[in-house]
């Protein structure tokens, strides 16, 4: 487990150690020094999905510490891992006194937006094809005509209110 929780500190976990839940409020960003860490959705459920494997250098967290709002995902340790872990408070200090993590933060925060973006294009595709291949509406069951257009409509709604889209308390 955790050897040392204090804020801008180095620590250390072990394989198979969760550094912090989906759904969690956890006001960290982490950068990893050693080791390699898996980031889940659904962890150790129905539905699990690995979004990435972290290694040397990479950062996570950094849009939930941001934001204020719950982590999108648990982070777990796939082996032994040394992290630098910072909060918003010491960010500033952080960046200044490590001026290459803010490219690194950077290309971080750029890999989620891209991700999320295609992600959501390809379920929105996927939708469309569903919607054409289904059968009249008439003859449909109107729960399930009713849950697609809510859903494309919650679609649509999100796009352009991004403060209520993914990193809502809800999720």
């Amino acid at each position: 487990m955790e050897k040392d929780m204090k804020p801008g500190r180095m620590i250390r976990f072990q394989a198979g150690d969760i550094i912090f839940n989906e759904k969690e409020l956890h006001p960290y960003m982490y950068k990893v020094l050693k080791g390699s860490v898996a980031l889940y959705v659904n962890y150790e459920k129905e539905h699990e999905n690995v979004l990435g494997i972290l290694e040397e250098n990479r950062f996570f967290g950094e849009i939930s510490m941001l934001t204020g709002r719950p982590q999108v995902y648990t982070a777990v340790a796939l082996n032994d891992v040394l992290l630098m872990r910072v909060n918003e408070e010491q960010l500033e200090s952080f960046l200044s006194e490590n001026r290459g993590n803010t490219l690194g933060i950077l290309k971080s925060m750029a890999r989620i937006i891209v991700t999320q973006n295609l992600n959501i294009s390809m379920l929105m595709e996927d939708i469309n094809e569903i919607l054409k291949d289904l059968p009249d509406e008439k003859t449909m069951d109107p729960k399930v005509v009713m849950r697609l257009k809510q859903y494309q409509l919650r679609y649509v709604e999100k796009t352009y209110n991004p403060e209520e889209s993914f990193f809502s308390a809800d999720i």
